[in-house]
């Protein structure tokens, strides 16, 4: 018995809003901001587009070339930008995003020697893998996998999936300790959690309100939320927080106070603290870097 591999979306229109909404309803992603997971492994590829992927316990910002794979059942959301939402907006996002179950070519063909290193690519996948700034080789690759079907599609996702096997420079987003919880009945909850602190971390976010809001007690969120999330609230926020001044400082030539208070921070002394925990460097150093690898 074998799996057959699961359709290929190809998603581009005028903003994220649209694109997912005219996807038919078994797609998924369904929207580009809901918390979910599902059995299908995702693979995506940003064409065009920035924003925020909210992978396990990882958050971490995406831009136009990154690609993704994320393992089965881990949950995710991908958040676009606020200029690629807005209706009126001219900005484009263009997505590839293709999901595929474990064992789509059966057990037997797994276990030949010879796909080893996707085998062990498949398994890995569930720390969800990235590669930023992808090469025009995996991006061919991928455009090619949309164009084809049966053998084909199936020849040209193996293909795909060794090409980002062997790029250079891949990391891991999950961290090893977090652990997937499977409860569908939570997803609401979760989504209702995470669309209020998205509206509110640039200016507060309060547990009581959260946790209000959650319809739960102080203790009884911050159990719930760490189960999901891998993070406490103030590290979920903080974390939040340094992403978007990742964003700001690779993106524009604003000063580094204000990435800092843009992103809701109250004074540059715990920015600086924090993004050198989060990020590894100071702000001025990961400004230097980004931009020199984006000559």
């Amino acid at each position: 018995m074998y799996t057959p591999l699961t359709l290929t979306w190809n998603i581009r229109s005028k903003s994220s809003a649209e694109q997912f909404s005219r996807l038919p309803t078994c797609a998924i992603p369904q929207n580009h901001n809901v918390w979910h997971y599902h059995d299908e492994i995702e693979f995506i590829l940003i064409l065009e587009g920035k924003g925020t992927f909210f992978i396990g316990d990882c958050i971490t910002p995406f831009s136009a070339g990154d690609c993704v794979l994320i393992g089965s059942n881990v949950p995710h959301y991908w958040l676009f930008d606020e200029e690629y939402l807005l209706p009126e907006s001219d900005t484009r996002a263009n997505v590839v995003v293709a999901h595929f179950l474990r064992d789509f070519v059966g057990q037997v063909f797994w276990s030949l020697p010879e796909l080893s290193p996707i085998r062990r690519l498949i398994e890995y996948s569930k720390d969800g893998i990235m590669c930023r700034c992808s090469d025009k080789n995996l991006e061919n690759s991928f455009l090619r996998l949309m164009a084809t079907s049966g053998l084909e599609r199936i020849l040209a996702l193996l293909h795909t999936l060794h090409i980002f096997d062997q790029h250079p420079d891949k990391e891991k987003l999950v961290s090893a300790d977090y652990n997937i919880q499977y409860h569908d009945d939570d997803m609401n909850r979760m989504n209702l959690i995470l669309g209020f602190i998205n509206d509110s971390y640039k200016v507060h976010v309060h547990l009581d309100e959260v946790a209000d809001l959650s319809g739960m007690t102080k203790n009884s969120f911050c159990r719930f939320f760490k189960q999901k999330t891998g993070r406490t609230l103030t590290d979920f926020v903080t974390k939040l927080r340094i992403s978007n001044a990742q964003k700001i400082l690779g993106n524009t030539h604003g000063s580094i106070k204000e990435a800092c208070y843009e992103s809701g921070f109250n004074n540059l002394v715990s920015f600086h603290k924090a993004f050198k925990s989060i990020t590894g460097n100071t702000p001025k150093a990961y400004r230097e870097m980004f931009w020199k690898q984006s000559l």
